[in-house]
C-alpha cells in the first residue's frame, strides 16, 4: 500500500499489514491526510473508515471486556472458523453460523472507552483551519457491507451472556426521543461541539480526564448497539445502557488504533514542537510587536502590557501539596462598565491565544449556572460544567457587569469554585458523596471596576491615557486592521512556542536573588516576604521566555524586580488618592 493511500486503508487489510501500516502512520504526511471527524461531515465518511478525531476527554468509563477473537461453526458444512472481534463494537456471524461457546480459541480482551467532546473554548481561527484540511472521499455502494457478510446472505450480531439478534436495517431502527432530543454532555455550549465515544486498546495508555487528544482509528456506524433496545420499555436499568450507547448519528464511535496527547491546539506549530529556534530567535522583537499591541488595547498602560503578556504565556509546572507552580492570575482592575470595553479586549484576546472562554460573573450566570463537574450515578456517568476546561484555556471572568442581588447556594459554591481554581489550579468535582480533585492548568483573567472579590497572583490597576479612552473604538478598530496576515501568525506561534520552552535558573543567579531579596527586606522592613520572593521568581521566569531566553540572566531578574516595583508603586499611589 502507497503511503498516500493509507487513509484508504480497510479494516481487513490493516489486521493482515498491521506493522507495515503503524510504520506508515508514523509519517505526520500520512497521519495528515486521514479525514477528520472535527471538519467531515459523518454522511461523508463510512463504516470501518479510517479516520481521525481531536478531542478532549470529558469522561472515562469503566473498562469493557470484549471478544478480541471468537470461533464459528457452519450449520450446513459443520466448518469453523476464528473471526477477530477486535476494533469492532459486536462480534458478527452470519445467520447459517453460530458461536462455539466453548472454543479453545475464543479469547477475551479489555479495552477502555473514552467520552470524547471537541476541545471547548478553541477558538474560530483554530476551527477554520481543521476546516480548510481536505481528503478525498471512500467511493462506496449504497450499502456498506461487513467484512464477514458474504454476497447476498444475512447475519447475526451476538454479544458475550446474551442471545443472539437479527441485524436490523438502517431505515426500520426506532429513533427513541429520550436519547435524540438529550442534549450532548459537553462544558460550554458551543455550535460546532462533536462527540465521540472513543475505545483504547493499548493497557499502557496514562491518559487521564480532561487530556487533549488526537486519535486514529475505524469508525463504527453499526446501529447494533442501540437495536437491542428498540421495542421495549425504557426502565431505570436500562438508563445507563441508553446514554452509553446512543445512537451512531450523534455519537459515533472510533476504535483506536493509534492517538497522540497533544501539548498545545495551534495549528501553526509541530504537535511535539520539534523545532523551536526560529521563534525563540525572533523572540525579543516579536515581543514587542505583542507589547504594541496590547498597550494599545489596555489604552495606553504599557505596564499592564507587559504584565498581560507574562499572563498570557503562564503555565503550571509542577503542581505540589499545596502549590501550584508557574501559576499566574491576572486582575487588570479600574476597568470602566458598560462601555462594551471588556468583549473589546477579550475579542483581541480570542484571536491570539487558540482556546479562551469569556464569562460575564452575572447574577443570573452565577445562580443558574453548573461550574463543577457532577457524577450521574443513575446513568454512570460525568456530568460536565463550565470549569471542565483543557490545559491552557483561557478563562476571562468579567466582574464589571456585576449588578445587586443576592446568591443562591449555587452561586456561593460557583464562586467558591472560582476562588479554587484561581489559588489553588484545581477543581473539586462534585461526587455527590464525596470531592474528588483535579489538577488544572487554566490561566485566568479577571477583569474589575473596583477590588475584585476573586483572589489573583497579580492585581494590576489599569492607568489608561486620557486620549486614548476617548478614542477607544477607533484604537480597537486599528488593531484589528494590524492583526492580519504574517504578523497575527507570529503573534500565535510565539504565544504558544514559549510558554512550551524549557526554563532553569542557573546556579550564578541564586545568590544575586539571595542578596537583593535580603535587600528589598531591609528597605521595606517586614512588607516583602516568602510569597513576595515567590512572585518574583514565577516573573522573572516569565520575563525570561518571553525573551526566548531559557535560563534567567541578570537583564531579566533586573526586569521583573522594576515591574514589581512599579506596580506596587501605582497600587500605593492609587490607596493613597482614590
Amino acid at each position: 500500500m502507497e503511503g498516500d493511500k493509507l487513509q484508504s486503508c480497510s479494516l481487513p487489510y490493516w489486521e493482515a499489514n498491521e506493522v507495515k501500516c503503524r510504520q506508515q502512520l508514523d509519517d505526520p504526511r500520512n497521519w495528515n491526510m486521514i479525514p477528520s471527524l472535527n471538519s467531515v461531515a459523518l454522511h461523508k465518511v463510512v463504516h470501518q473508515q479510517l479516520v481521525r478525531f481531536t478531542g478532549m476527554i470529558q469522561d472515562m468509563q469503566n473498562p469493557e471486556l470484549f471478544l478480541e477473537q471468537y470461533e464459528v461453526r457452519n450449520d450446513i458444512s459443520g466448518q469453523t472458523a476464528v473471526k477477530m472481534g477486535k476494533y469492532r463494537d459486536i462480534p458478527v456471524c452470519r445467520l447459517d453460523e453460530v458461536f462455539v461457546e466453548d472454543s479453545a480459541n475464543n479469547l477475551n480482551g479489555q479495552r477502555q472507552s473514552l467520552c470524547c467532546v471537541s476541545v471547548p473554548a478553541l477558538n474560530s481561527w483554530v476551527n477554520e483551519s481543521l476546516v480548510t484540511e481536505k481528503f478525498q472521499p471512500l467511493q462506496c455502494e449504497k450499502k456498506r457491507a461487513h467484512p464477514d457478510e458474504s454476497s447476498g446472505s444475512s447475519e447475526t450480531l451476538f454479544t458475550q451472556g446474551t442471545s443472539v439478534k437479527r441485524f436490523c436495517p438502517y431505515n426500520q431502527l426506532d429513533s427513541r426521543n429520550s436519547i435524540l432530543n438529550m442534549e450532548l454532555n459537553v462544558p460550554l455550549p458551543e455550535a460546532q461541539v462533536k462527540t465521540c465515544l472513543v475505545k483504547v486498546y493499548d493497557s499502557n495508555s496514562s491518559l487521564v480526564l480532561n487530556d487533549v487528544i488526537e486519535v486514529v482509528g475505524f469508525l463504527s456506524v453499526d446501529p447494533a448497539l442501540s437495536v437491542s433496545s428498540v421495542g421495549t420499555e425504557e426502565t431505570e436499568e436500562d438508563e445507563e445502557s441508553h446514554l452509553h450507547n446512543q445512537p451512531w448519528s450523534l455519537v459515533p464511535r472510533l476504535h483506536a488504533v493509534s492517538f497522540r496527547k497533544l501539548c498545545h491546539s495551534n495549528p501553526l506549530v509541530h504537535p511535539t514542537l520539534c523545532s523551536t529556534e526560529d521563534v525563540r530567535e525572533m523572540a525579543k522583537v516579536v515581543k514587542q510587536d505583542l507589547r504594541l499591541v496590547l498597550s494599545q488595547v489596555l489604552l495606553g498602560d504599557h505596564l499592564a502590557a507587559d504584565y498581560f503578556i507574562c499572563h498570557l504565556i503562564s503555565t503550571v509546572f509542577q503542581h505540589s501539596e499545596l502549590l501550584a507552580l508557574g501559576k499566574f492570575s491576572l486582575n487588570i482592575s479600574s476597568v470602566s462598565p458598560g462601555n462594551g470595553y471588556t468583549t473589546k479586549l477579550y475579542a483581541v484576546l480570542a484571536e491570539l491565544v487558540t482556546k479562551s472562554h469569556y464569562l460575564p460573573l452575572t447574577l443570573e450566570n452565577l445562580n443558574k449556572s453548573t461550574f463543577i463537574p457532577k457524577k450521574d450515578y443513575d446513568g454512570n456517568r460525568l456530568v460536565s460544567g463550565i470549569l471542565q476546561l483543557s490545559a491552557h484555556t483561557h478563562l476571562v471572568l468579567d466582574e464589571t457587569c456585576m449588578e445587586p442581588g443576592q446568591l443562591d447556594s449555587n452561586g456561593v459554591r460557583n464562586v467558591a469554585a472560582l476562588g479554587t481554581l484561581i489559588s489553588q489550579q484545581k477543581v473539586d468535582y462534585d461526587f455527590q458523596f464525596y470531592k474528588l480533585e483535579f489538577q488544572t492548568d487554566i490561566p485566568v483573567l479577571v477583569l474589575s471596576e473596583g477590588k475584585s472579590l476573586l483572589p489573583s497572583d497579580v492585581a494590576v490597576p489599569l492607568e489608561p491615557d486620557y486620549k486614548c479612552m476617548e478614542t477607544m473604538n477607533e484604537i480597537f478598530e486599528a488593531v484589528n486592521h494590524y492583526l492580519q496576515g504574517s504578523v497575527l501568525q507570529k503573534l500565535r506561534k510565539y504565544l504558544t512556542v514559549v510558554r512550551l520552552l524549557k526554563y532553569s535558573l542557573p546556579q550564578n543567579m541564586e545568590k544575586i536573588i539571595q542578596d537583593d531579596f535580603v535587600r528589598l527586606r531591609r528597605e521595606n522592613e517586614t512588607k516583602t516576604s516568602a510569597s513576595d520572593l515567590h512572585l518574583l521568581l514565577v516573573l522573572a521566569r516569565l520575563v525570561s521566555l518571553s525573551q526566548g531566553e531559557l535560563i534567567l540572566s541578570r537583564e531579566s531578574w533586573e526586569l521583573a524586580c522594576n515591574m514589581e516595583r512599579h506596580r506596587k508603586q501605582r497600587i500605593n499611589g492609587q490607596a493613597q488618592h482614590p
